[in-house]
């Protein structure tokens, strides 16, 4: 990860280029070959170039908030087109413009850096898919806890109060998605627990109900899908109380799954140790 925090999409200005030793022979030399194409005013291209980023130039806009999360390697909470950074609002069909003027784009790369993105996905998108990005990049290790910290302050209050404590625990935005809520209702849950016998689990909520998220739509390998089933297995002969949530349960039927949620914490099995533990001290597992 480069201090910037830029991501290398294969488009450069002639300015990159001339600090990596091209002058205009080579440059003239490289497009004869089509070993880099002009796409813009002052902007080449490799040929395997991200074609998003390649058409937000010659549209002269940069791409931004969730079109740059995307190329950050983020887990994303939610696509609407291409998010760009544009002049005046201008941009093709079905692309969300950033503003303000593209005069005062304050980096010298195609593609805004993580900072950047964040920073207006912030002030773009719900807090919740805010939140996500946020923790996708602390859980994949592309920003720290303290730049995470510093991004969130530079905020105005009103976005980061709402946006609120993002953490590196969340494998996935259903994840952060799914503790999000139990938190937003006084629960009491910790992430990425070990318990023994049965491994890591995402959420426990109290002290014996495991809640597992799918981070993906498609369905798990046979492997991975006989081996969640011996954990659940394992899990209730322990004691515990397991709930399983697919991606569709948390992105498509979320009214539904919240319904659900909310009557098994109505009934206050959670609150229970499970038998494993009732003859230990709290907090070992």
């Amino acid at each position: 990860m480069t201090t910037s925090h830029s991501v290398d999409v294969g488009i450069y200005s002639r300015e990159q280029l001339r600090e990596r030793g091209i002058d205009r022979r080579r440059l003239r030399h490289l497009l004869d070959h089509g070993r880099l194409l002009h796409i813009a005013r002052g902007w080449y291209a490799r040929p395997d170039a991200d074609t998003a980023a390649v058409a937000a130039l010659r549209s002269g806009t940069r791409l931004t908030c969730l079109a740059a999360a995307r190329l950050h390697g983020l887990w994303l909470p939610e696509r609407s087109g291409e998010h760009v950074y544009a002049r005046r609002g201008d941009v093709p069909a079905g692309w969300v413009p950033h503003g303000p003027r593209l005069d005062a784009w304050p980096e010298p790369n195609p593609v805004a850096s993580l900072p950047l993105c964040l920073d207006h996905a912030a002030r773009c998108l719900s807090p919740e898919s805010a939140a996500i990005l946020f923790e996708s990049a602390l859980t994949r290790a592309k920003l720290t806890t303290t730049e995470s910290s510093l991004a969130l302050a530079a905020l105005p209050l009103r976005i980061s109060s709402a946006i609120g404590t993002v953490t590196p625990l969340s494998q996935s935005g259903s994840e952060t998605r799914v503790a999000r809520w139990l938190r937003g209702r006084g629960v009491r849950i910790r992430q990425q627990v070990s318990i023994r016998g049965i491994g890591t689990v995402d959420i426990l909520v109290g002290g014996r109900w495991i809640i597992e998220v799918d981070s993906q739509a498609h369905h798990t390998s046979p492997k991975d899908y006989e081996n969640d089933r011996r954990r659940d297995m394992r899990a209730r002969l322990l004691g515990y109380e397991v709930t399983r949530l697919s991606y569709d349960q948390v992105w498509q039927w979320w009214a539904q799954t919240q319904d659900d949620l909310a009557d098994i914490l109505a009934s206050r099995r959670h609150l229970r140790l499970p038998r494993a533990l009732r003859h230990r001290p709290r907090g070992r597992h």
